[in-house]
């Protein structure tokens, strides 16, 4: 189960990176539209907070929220590619990725219990 952890890790890390190449190629150097600034913070914070909690010491059978984000984030950059307006992508990424970290605090808190 270690290694879906890794596996999950690396794949919330490559999400991240691709928003962070994204945002700078289209807020710095002005090839398309702008991305919005507080949903690229916003989605930084929240994936660092579910990494601390999956990553904490005691806990190897949970590895799915680190794909979950990993998807929350892939899915809004594709919502903003195809042209979906921005609010909507904002508030369908803000509350999956709020689920999906309050599902790993429930989870992670039933696992340390066990």
């Amino acid at each position: 189960m270690r290694a879906l952890r890794v596996l999950g890790g690396l794949a919330l890390l490559l999400a991240l990176l691709g928003w962070s190449a994204w945002f700078v190629i289209c807020n710095v150097y002005e090839f398309s539209p702008a991305l919005d600034p507080l949903a690229f913070a916003g989605g930084w914070l929240l994936s660092a907070v579910l990494a601390w909690r999956v990553f904490r010491r005691g806990l190897r059978r949970i590895a799915w929220p680190l794909f979950a984000q990993a998807s929350c984030i892939g899915v809004y950059l594709l919502l903003i590619h195809r042209g979906v307006g921005e609010a909507t992508a904002l508030a369908l990424f803000v509350a999956a990725s709020v689920a999906v970290v309050a599902a790993a605090f429930r989870v992670t808190l039933r696992a340390r219990a066990a």
